[in-house]
């Protein structure tokens, strides 16, 4: 078996193809099959970043492949320790992207960094599977840092509705009042069978919730549809960043086109949100509407968890805060640690720890631990646009490449990567080892493979995968909830050979002779010898 003229080479599926001549001269047969060789200097690495132009601090620091957004969901997130989502748009990431990167990090396969350097990276809500595992709200800790916004309140007055209907809407105007900016517009709108305001949008700073209101009638019928288009087309003339309305009711309303009212509302920029109370209400209904204007939809148990939750609602609808300006930052310690010209308004999640922070607490640099892996949130741009000050004190680097190096830790054991008939398996030795695991993902982020490794001697542990389509994945040995080293391996289907002991047990085995005859006729001429040497012996006896 001699290598073919040119018998390396690189296959357009990635890693090395390798070409195989095989047999006597002028019956020979060609073969190819495809092996994955990483270098040392293999990056660990993997950046997604749509930003052109200068290298990024990250660049600097570490070996990266970079790639662009539209290759993340197929790049092999298990082939790095660490990803860096660079001016991430969460709504364009997608929920099964967004999943593979939050079970990467939650099974302890890697860590994930996370560069807000923009507004665009979207609002609450938008990626939860992602959102959860961050160190950070993507909304501001008070809403004095949110966007000037117009906001209209509908509330339902109907006789379908429970508790004090004259305390709820004071409590709403109250709260209103308290939690909203007086640049801030917001109005209150009452409805029943007939809809009328009574806080007209107006400046915040103009609105006197602690005004006596007259009582309130309630009306027998409930129309909503003429109530949100009284407030739709309030708001439609505001020249005000953010336009939200939201609704307060059970839902059960005369018929109307409520799709043309959410879509009028979507194409004005005015998202609508629902609140359900009582305790039968028209869920389809609402959740149309919110759905279809881009709002949220919630469930409201008590009256008392309107008010509250409307300046709730108000931070989770709001696109993240970036704000551009000289910002002083200062270190954990509180010490002055330079500036930036621009930062995103984040809030901390109770958890996280914010190594560098604006003198007001925004975080800058926040981490949180998930299981075994971290996850880091940068508030600034890497490239040096917003945060070149910042980015090029010495005591900054010191801190950051510290955090950076703590995140790869892997202890890669003594391993064997082999592929027969049978498919790819992986034979490990490690002495450190306690309960290892054997783990395949392909480039998607899906694990195809979750079993416990075999030990097949002291020290040596042992996994097959069985037969695998054709194509690249990722092997990995995770032990004790961490994955402690991975190798990259490509599956060659048309492979027909045995391991070495198989063809030497497969050679030393000789069948018992009455397995050796296979075709039909040795069969039947042995049936016939028998039955003739049967009959002779019996006529011999006679």
């Amino acid at each position: 078996m001699e290598p073919a003229d040119g018998g390396a080479g690189t296959s357009s599926r990635g890693g090395s193809l390798v070409e195989i001549e095989a047999g006597p001269a002028g019956r020979s047969r060609n073969a190819g099959f495809v092996v994955e060789a990483a270098g040392i200097d293999r990056p660990r690495t993997l950046m997604a970043s749509d930003r052109p132009g200068a290298r990024t601090v990250i660049e600097a620091l570490l070996p990266v492949r970079r790639i662009g957004y539209a290759e993340l969901g197929t790049a092999g997130l298990y082939d790095y320790e660490l990803v860096v989502l660079d001016g991430p748009v969460l709504p364009e990431i997608g929920s099964r992207t967004a999943a593979a990167l939050a079970g990467y990090v939650e099974r302890g396969s890697g860590s994930l960094l996370v560069v807000v350097d923009s507004p665009d990276i979207g609002r609450p809500g938008d990626a939860p599977e992602l959102e959860r595992i961050l160190p950070v709200e993507l909304s501001p800790r008070s809403a004095s840092r949110l966007p000037d916004v117009a906001m209209a309140v509908a509330l339902d007055v109907s006789g379908s509705m429970f508790g004090d209907k004259l305390s709820l809407a004071k409590a709403v105007g109250l709260e209103l009042v308290g939690n909203l900016k007086p640049s801030d517009v917001a109005g209150l709108l009452l409805f029943d069978e007939e809809a009328r305001w009574l806080y007209p949008p107006a400046p915040v700073a103009d609105l006197d919730a602690r005004r006596s209101l007259a009582p309130l009638r309630a009306g027998g019928g409930t129309k909503l549809y003429p109530a949100l288009a009284m407030c739709i087309a309030a708001l439609e003339s505001s020249g005000l960043p953010e336009k939200h309305i939201v609704v307060v009711s059970d839902g059960i309303s005369a018929p109307a086109d409520f799709d043309v009212l959410a879509a009028r509302a979507l194409a004005s920029g005015i998202s609508i949100s629902a609140m359900a109370v009582g305790s039968e209400y028209d869920k389809a209904l609402l959740t149309r509407i919110s759905a279809g204007s881009g709002g949220r939809f919630y469930r409201v148990r008590d009256a008392s968890e309107v008010p509250s939750l409307i300046i709730e609602d108000r931070k989770n609808i709001s696109r993240a805060v970036f704000a551009e300006g000289r910002t002083d930052v200062v270190d954990v310690a509180g010490a002055p640690a330079g500036f930036v010209d621009a930062m995103a308004r984040l809030g901390p999640k109770p958890d996280a720890i914010a190594w560098f922070s604006s003198r007001a607490g925004d975080p800058l640099l926040a981490t949180r631990r998930e299981g075994a892996r971290s996850v880091l949130v940068y508030a600034s741009d890497i490239h040096g646009r917003w945060g070149a000050d910042f980015l090029a004190r010495p005591a900054t680097l010191t801190i950051l490449g510290s955090l950076v190096d703590g995140l790869f830790s892997e202890r890669p054991p003594q391993a064997t990567l082999t592929e027969t008939a049978d498919g790819p398996s992986v034979s490990i030795r490690g002495d450190w080892l306690v309960e290892p695991r054997a783990l395949l993902a392909d480039d998607s982020g899906r694990i195809l493979f979750d079993e416990p490794f075999e030990r097949t001697a002291p020290l040596w542990y042992h996994a097959a995968f069985g037969a695998l389509p054709e194509g690249r994945y990722t092997a990995l040995v995770e032990d004790r909830g961490r994955t402690v080293a991975r190798f990259a391996i490509h599956s060659n289907p048309g492979l027909s050979g045995i391991p070495s002991d198989s063809g030497r047990a497969a050679a030393a085995y000789r069948p018992p002779f009455w397995a050796m005859p296979r075709g039909k006729t040795a069969w039947l001429v042995a049936f016939f010898a028998f039955s003739l040497c049967s009959t002779l012996l019996l006529r011999m006896k006679r």
